[in-house]
């Protein structure tokens, strides 16, 4: 007996290392060329190839130093010893043309074989991860790494609703403007799944399937039913709020979390469902005092389909008083979004203000200031006060500048002009003069 046990071990264990090899021959052989591949990238993490273009695989590069150090920052106990990982970078031919509206990408982590797979969709030029204050084009490949960072904890790795929540909660951290990892105070998207679920199923149901969702095994949470976007949210959502009423740093109250047993979190559920009844924007609203949190804020709250526009305005004056020149471009144009957009919920004599602020930018600003707000212009057809400010400005003695008013009055009126940047940066200016007399002309005649 003892013999035959030792020998069904031994085959079990000859099966599994066999299943294991399979299993990475054939995810390896997914990404299109095999096991062979043109580019060979060292990381911070470890090595990244690919068969994409290998200017992306340096941006990448480049990000995920960052990235590991940052999550080393929040998850100090974590990440010590944490070994390295190998990143596969898939980007099909197929994913070369596609729309605005279609941009996503699509990635997972093993760790049995340490490996990320990450397919980028975006082309190479819309993915300038460093200056993006918003992480979408970097989100899913931080959300496998932070799978590789948590994955040594076995309470981690064998809860697949933890495993899951924690990503999401990391995923969308991003670099603030002094350079700092910051974990955002909640996930917008998750936040939108989850409080949709709720209103969905209502509170019976939504109770329900948070049951089962902390009860899940692989099989059950991963299942391919139409409802994984929920699971996900609303276990984003369970974490979200039970490390809410934790003490101390992320990784502490992580640690406090994988503590409560499942009952304990099951009493929770109706706690979950008040934190996640108030709107989005309510919600936003309480982070605008966090110096390190309120751009985030903001650019988050201009997303919606309505916003507290004063509230937004107060937070932006806060960062108006900051004498960094980039603190304030970015505080002008985002004024300018918001004064210049509808359902912004603005008394007149708030609008009419900050129009006037926004007015004398244009005239007396500084040049980052001035080429801001005409970037961050929208397509608003009641903005008549500034048009003739921006038209000023086409006579601007800095091409770039007159190439960005040109661009704001196309968005602003209904007035055909010439849009090409190479005119207004490079034409003589006899050529411009008469594109701008005719602008004037116009003008005269509203």
């Amino acid at each position: 007996m003892v013999s035959w046990i030792a020998d069904t071990l031994r085959a079990r264990t000859g099966i599994r290392t066999l299943l294991t090899l399979l299993i990475a021959v054939l995810l390896l052989g997914q990404c299109g060329c095999g096991l062979l591949y043109k580019h060979r990238v060292e990381t911070a993490v470890g090595t990244l190839w690919t068969n994409a273009n290998l200017q992306l695989a340096h941006q990448y590069q480049e990000d995920l130093s960052w990235m590991k150090e940052g999550l080393q920052q929040v998850l100090p106990n974590n990440s010590e010893g944490i070994g390295s990982t190998s990143i596969l970078l898939v980007q099909n031919d197929d994913d070369r043309i596609i729309h605005e509206d279609q941009i996503r990408t699509a990635g997972w982590y093993n760790h049995t074989l340490s490996l990320i797979r990450f397919t980028p969709t975006p082309p190479a030029e819309k993915l300038l991860l460093q200056n993006q204050p918003d992480p979408d084009e970097h989100r899913t490949l931080l959300h496998e790494l932070a799978h590789h960072f948590t994955a040594d904890d076995h309470r981690i790795r064998s809860t697949w609703w933890m495993a899951e929540a924690i990503a999401c909660s990391l995923e969308i951290s991003y670099l603030d403007p002094q350079g700092q990892f910051q974990v955002p105070p909640l996930h917008p998207m998750q936040y939108q799944i989850a409080r949709s679920a709720l209103s969905d199923l209502g509170r019976a149901n939504f109770t329900q399937l948070a049951r089962q969702i902390i009860s899940e095994n692989w099989l059950g949470f991963y299942r391919d039913d139409g409802d994984l976007a929920k699971r996900y949210a609303i276990s984003w959502a369970l974490f979200w709020t039970l490390q809410g009423q934790q003490q101390g740093t992320l990784e502490q109250r992580l640690d406090a979390v994988l503590q409560l047993e499942d009952g304990q979190i099951i009493e929770q559920i109706p706690t979950v469902i008040q934190a996640i009844t108030p709107s989005l924007q309510n919600q936003l609203q309480q982070h605008l005092e966090q110096d390190h949190h309120r751009r985030w804020v903001i650019d988050q709250a201009l997303s919606g389909y309505r916003i507290q526009g004063r509230k937004l305005l107060e937070a932006i004056d806060l960062e108006l008083a900051s004498a960094d020149p980039e603190c304030q471009a970015w505080a002008w144009a985002r004024a300018t979004r918001i004064l210049l957009r509808p359902r912004s919920r603005l008394d007149r004599v708030t609008r009419n203000d900050w129009i006037q602020r926004i007015e004398q930018q244009l005239i007396s600003g500084s040049l980052e200031v001035k080429l801001a707000i005409c970037t961050d212009f929208p397509e608003y057809r009641w903005a008549s006060t500034l048009l003739p400010r921006l038209i000023d400005l086409l006579e601007s003695s800095d091409g770039n500048l007159r190439s960005a008013a040109a661009a704001a009055l196309s968005r602003a009126s209904q007035h055909p002009t010439i849009i090409n940047p190479h005119f207004w940066k490079f034409a003589p200016e006899s050529k411009r003069a008469v594109e701008v007399s005719d602008w004037r002309s116009w003008q005269k005649d509203q």
